[in-house]
């Protein structure tokens, strides 16, 4: 259950967290969410699972990211900001924030298939941030080492950084442009789940399922809703369904 749990609620929790932090911590908001679900394994084999798990996961995220800043000198005058920005944050909230959930995970989608960041990186940044791999699960997915992937991961960032990619939704002729190369990254993975380029599993169905899941979020969020995205989950159904 926990992983599963973890899949569904990792990118929610990622963007909303990136979204209070900046883009230029993506990372802390990755390594506080994957912290989270490690201490979730820890303590619910024992303690039992809570009433709202997706909750109790939030709620330690945020004291993990939280914790990390108060220790940077240059976040302390933002403190009381960020904090204001963090209470009251709970998954599974009214309308409104669940607006503000999509809205950021549709950020985040952009920012991860960025044509600034080489192709191979958009797909293992997009696995990391969105749907809540490690860096082995992605190593693993992709048939390569671990030390292969950091590096992928590594040049992703440090191109966020250096170029101060937006955390925005792109407007106008831009998003048509950049949902082509959103859509291009998620049917590459799918790909590669459906037809796996090397090793002996000939589907890799997770690979799969996840760009299955992200495609779904564009086709129901009203700035991505559109018939090529539709098409392309269409496709991704049929050919799961085979």
């Amino acid at each position: 259950m926990a992983d599963r749990l973890f899949r569904e609620e990792a990118g929610k929790l990622v963007s909303v967290l990136t979204r209070i932090f900046g883009i230029d911590r993506l990372e802390l908001a990755e390594d506080a969410v994957q912290e989270a679900l490690v201490r979730a394994l820890r303590t619910w084999p024992y303690y039992g699972i809570p009433e709202n798990p997706a909750a109790w996961i939030t709620q330690t995220a945020k004291n993990l990211a939280l914790d990390i800043v108060r220790r940077e000198k240059r976040f302390r005058d933002k403190e009381p900001e960020i904090i204001a920005s963090t209470d009251g944050f709970v998954l599974g909230e009214p309308p409104a924030l669940e607006t503000e959930i999509k809205d950021d995970r549709l950020r985040l989608m952009f920012v991860c298939c960025h044509p600034v960041i080489p192709q191979e990186a958009q797909t293992a940044l997009a696995l990391k941030t969105l749907c809540g791999f490690n860096t082995a699960e992605i190593a693993i997915a992709f048939l390569t080492s671990e030390a292969a992937i950091a590096k992928r991961l590594t040049r992703a960032r440090q191109k966020i950084r250096e170029l101060q990619i937006p955390f925005e939704i792109p407007a106008g002729e831009e998003l048509s442009i950049r949902l082509d190369g959103v859509l291009q990254t998620l049917y590459l993975l799918f790909n590669e789940g459906y037809k796996a380029s090397s090793g002996d599993n000939l589907i890799r169905e997770e690979l799969c399922q996840e760009a299955i899941r992200l495609v779904t979020v564009l086709a129901e969020h009203p700035v991505s809703k559109q018939p090529r995205t539709h098409a392309l989950l269409a496709l991704m159904l049929l050919n799961a369904a085979r």
